[in-house]
């Protein structure tokens, strides 16, 4: 037989690199879950800010730089090849400047969609330019720039027709009508743009001393998705450049009074459905794969053991290792707690207490009596079996002189 064949063969089966662990196995197989819940979640978010991110730059809607379907920067473009001067500001100061380079030639635009001027910013923005046109406006705007003009409970909708001679309707036989209608009891006001039934109209233009208001309801004829469509064009391109300067003002988080405002309208509008998309993400993971009690169970217990067999371990264990000092302390510190108790003393009480009441109530000597509770040490096996039942001995005449008294 040869050298060869006396060697062990390999067996193939058998892993020749390292193995991992189970349990590191285990923790791999539980982070896959995780790993998968978490790359859901992210793919979520990154699709909410892509559907719903109009906070990002120009992704407000009837936002000037915006090139989306509700963004507006098709009619500015248009505008400006037109030779209109369009000016964009997002908060007052900015507005009242542009506005102030010439006012009687200047029209200024307004969408408030966050709500966030007031009765008394509304009533600076009525003295900017000569004429003011506001869309979608609410209650507290149409009170300060069109009194006796309200907005109605029910939207817009369908193909509008002028019914007035404005001219900016002149060469609009048909409008997008989708918006909001207006209702107006001031004398002198035209009203334009009829809704089909249920009453209200889509524009509304009032004039008081030398400024025009224009109430805009059918505000979808203004975006990038309706301007191309009947004569939606030529209504947003006559109303916005009836001036040669127009100042296209979106109010934003600094046009807020001081003290005002609420976390939902300082937050970009796609903050709330993430967080609630987090938080469904996170009740279904805990729903799916939290632990469920079921009902109790009554075991027996597999063993019973006495308390003899575990005090006799311990003590086979100090005396396996000559732990001498160590069993005669825990001897002591339990002689010490059992005569604190029987000499009326608190939880508390000192050594020296301890000894002290006991040296009165015995006639002893508290140095003997401290050197057998503390200070002597055993150095063999005879003298922590003398000084155990010294401690025994002690023990038991205290508590006789107790009952005793």
């Amino acid at each position: 037989m040869t050298a060869t064949e006396l060697r062990p063969r390999r067996d193939p089966s058998r892993a020749t690199g390292p193995r991992a662990s189970p349990a590191l196995a285990v923790r791999a197989r539980r982070a896959r879950f995780w790993v998968a819940i978490g790359a859901a979640v992210l793919a979520a978010v990154v699709i909410a800010l892509i559907v719903l991110g109009s906070g990002a730059t120009g992704g407000a809607a009837l936002g000037p730089d915006n090139a989306e379907q509700g963004g507006a920067k098709a009619v500015v473009q248009v505008l400006r090849q037109q030779g209109i001067r369009v000016v964009t500001t997002s908060t007052l100061a900015q507005t009242r400047k542009a506005a102030a380079v010439a006012p009687d030639d200047t029209t200024v635009f307004v969408y408030d969609a966050s709500g966030y001027l007031v009765r008394s910013t509304w009533k600076q923005v009525a003295g900017f330019g000569s004429h003011t046109i506001v869309a979608n406006a609410d209650q507290t705007a149409l009170d300060v720039l069109a009194p006796g003009t309200q907005a109605g409970a029910a939207d817009l909708k369908g193909t509008l027709s002028p019914s007035c001679d404005l001219p900016a309707l002149a060469a609009s036989p048909k409008v997008n009508g989708s918006g909001v209608r207006y209702t107006s009891t001031t004398p002198g006001a035209v009203k334009c743009l009829p809704a089909a039934s249920g009453g209200g109209y889509g524009l509304v233009q009032v004039s008081r001393a030398s400024h025009l208001t224009t109430v805009v309801g059918t505000t979808t004829a203004l975006t990038n998705a309706s301007v191309a469509d009947d004569d939606d064009s030529a209504f947003a391109l006559r109303l916005l450049g009836d001036s040669p300067t127009l100042v296209w003002y979106l109010p934003s988080v600094t046009d807020l009074p001081a003290g005002t405002g609420t976390l939902a309208s300082l937050t970009p509008g796609w903050v709330t459905p993430s967080i609630v998309l987090l938080a469904a993400a996170a009740l279904a993971g805990a729903v799916w794969r939290g632990r469920r009690l079921g009902p109790l169970v009554v075991e027996n217990l597999p063993v019973v053991v006495r308390s003899t067999e575990t005090m006799e371990g311990r003590a086979r264990l100090y005396e396996r290792n000559s732990a001498r000092m160590h069993a005669l302390d825990q001897v002591r510190i339990g002689t010490l707690g059992r005569l604190a108790s029987q000499l009326g003393l608190s939880r508390n009480a000192s050594v020296d207490d301890v000894v002290l009441r006991s040296a009165a109530l015995l006639g002893e000597d508290p140095r003997r009596l401290r050197s057998l509770l503390v200070d002597t040490e055993p150095t063999d096996d005879r003298m922590l079996v003398s000084l155990s039942d010294g401690l025994r001995d002690l023990e038991r005449a205290v508590a006789r002189m107790v009952r005793d008294r």
